[in-house]
């Protein structure tokens, strides 16, 4: 049989390009050569497209830029099935793909937008659909979409274009409905990129205009003295499971962007040190979370449980989550005994069975 030929993407216009390129780098160093003919291509943060053959040190460092790539893109067009690949004089050629393994994290790789892309192409694709994955990244239609699926999510408001609205009236709704401490987030973001932990007056401010810069919706969520639980989920539409869930321990108030990549004293526990009545019921949930947001291949459910009541709450979903050397997502896996290479073989065949 001839080898089925994966089109790996990585980087991308997205405050999570580093991320992607090590997640990249990790699913290259351990995808199944024997049965897989891989191209790499990576996107730069302005948004341009390349071949490389980069190998994966030069991915995660980002000195795969400064190679002799070559310009393309995947063709809209279906009777080309694959990349466009430019010469200097002008000219391309076509490359066929028969499955893209989208390993972009964040906007225009995680929000629905290349998504879209591959399904003009009629390319198979790893990974959530353009409505699962447009919806999870905004973190308010998905709390909408699962408070009516009878999901329960964290208690918040929503606040629109903040840079032209009055703060004093955002700070009445804050403490009419929340009280301090809150967490203050872009609705369109990931990887707690521009999320903040406000505890008065000031903070606020100052975290209402950091999260403005990713995105103009914005979150205001209770700040819950909680343990934080993560679950992942592999499945299709008909039928999803979840690993075992396990718990973030943390070395700082939040599990923001450094704690979560550049500090090690924080770790994860798996499973999680929880009872087996609690376990089975956060893994009910994800998998409902799963199937209430018309999600396919793969994702990751973060919840939290409250220390003082031990409710369980759903955070967010992360579509593409993480395949760092830290990750849960594929350590989750590991620990129900499938390894590395077996997952992304799953991924990558449930992408054919779309």
């Amino acid at each position: 049989m001839s080898k089925k030929v994966v089109c790996i993407l990585f980087g991308g216009a997205s405050s999570e390009h580093e991320i992607s390129r090590v997640s990249a780098a990790n699913v290259l160093d351990n995808i199944d050569r024997n049965i897989y003919e891989v191209l790499s291509v990576g996107i730069t943060r302005e948004g341009n497209w390349f071949l490389t053959n980069a190998k994966t040190e030069e991915i995660k460092n980002g000195e795969w830029e400064n190679l002799h790539n070559k310009a393309c893109v995947i063709s809209p067009d279906p009777k080309h099935h694959g990349l466009l690949v430019f010469n200097k004089n002008g000219d391309y050629s076509v490359t066929r793909v028969d499955v893209i393994f989208p390993v972009l994290h964040g906007k225009n790789g995680e929000d629905g937008t290349v998504q879209g892309l591959f399904e003009l192409a009629k390319i198979p694709y790893a990974g959530c659909g353009v409505l699962g994955s447009a919806a999870c990244m905004d973190k308010a239609v998905t709390k909408e979409i699962l408070k009516q699926a009878g999901v329960p999510v964290t208690d918040g408001i929503v606040i629109y274009d903040y840079k032209k609205t009055d703060f004093n009236k955002v700070l009445k709704r804050t403490l009419d409905t929340l009280l301090f401490p809150v967490v203050v987030k872009p609705s369109n973001a990931g990887s707690s990129v521009g999320v903040s932990l406000a505890e008065n007056e000031e903070e606020l401010k100052t975290a209402l205009l950091t999260a403005a810069n990713e995105d103009r919706v914005i979150l205001i969520e209770r700040a819950v003295d909680a343990r934080e639980i993560e679950c992942a989920v592999l499945g299709s539409f008909h039928e999803a499971r979840s690993a075992a869930p396990g718990e973030i321990i943390k070395s700082s108030k939040m599990y923001d962007y450094n704690t979560k990549y550049s500090d090690a004293t924080s770790s994860t526990q798996i499973p999680a040190d929880i009872s087996c009545e609690k376990q089975e019921e956060i893994k009910a949930l994800a998998c409902k979370s799963f199937k209430a947001m018309g999600l396919f291949g793969l994702a990751r459910v973060d919840f939290f449980i409250d220390r003082k009541d031990g409710k369980v709450m759903l955070n967010e979903i992360n579509t593409l989550p993480g395949f760092t050397d830290i990750s849960l997502y594929p350590k989750a896996w590991k620990h129900e005994g499938m390894s590395y290479q077996e997952l992304i073989t799953k991924i990558i065949e449930l992408s054919f069975e779309r």
